[in-house]
């Protein structure tokens, strides 16, 4: 496959996600939801929970962002916070049955894709991809680190 001028590594990266994500949109839709708040269900531990400030980085979320999306989450019952009682500023998000159901739900529409992409491409090449992006999402933080410092 001849690559054209045009096309860039963050543009095909940009372009692949945003199918993806209007996809798993549709998909939460169907059953009241958005991507974010699948994402950000995934990402609670579903025994002990998890403190919001350490799911907001695995999602690259801004403060503003979290906030609105963990009032979503407790207005349709999906989570409940509750504050640590030794350090008031810290708030744990725990799933509530219904989170944990909608958590189940997420993950299993994202391994089915997971599944469909692996039966399609096979696993040698999706294993040569984690090791593509991997490389090149380091690059980016090298090159972001050193843009930071200079």
């Amino acid at each position: 496959m001849k690559i054209k001028r045009t096309e860039t590594v963050d543009s095909k990266l940009k372009n692949g996600w945003q199918i993806i994500s209007r996809m798993y949109n549709a998909e939460a839709m169907q059953h009241g939801g958005t991507i974010s708040m699948g994402y950000f269900l995934l990402n609670i531990d579903s025994k002990e929970g998890s403190y919001a400030t350490d799911v907001a980085p695995k999602l690259g979320m801004e403060s503003t962002s979290l906030s609105r999306i963990i009032k979503t989450l407790e207005a349709e019952k999906l989570i409940i916070k509750k504050v640590d009682t030794s350090d008031k500023r810290k708030v744990k998000l725990l799933l509530t049955p219904k989170g944990t159901g909608y958590k189940e739900l997420a993950k299993n529409i994202v391994r089915d894709f997971n599944t469909l992409v692996e039966e399609k491409i096979g696993k040698q090449r999706i294993e040569e991809f984690y090791t593509i992006i991997n490389e090149i999402t380091l690059l980016a933080e090298q090159r972001h680190k050193s843009q930071k410092q200079g």
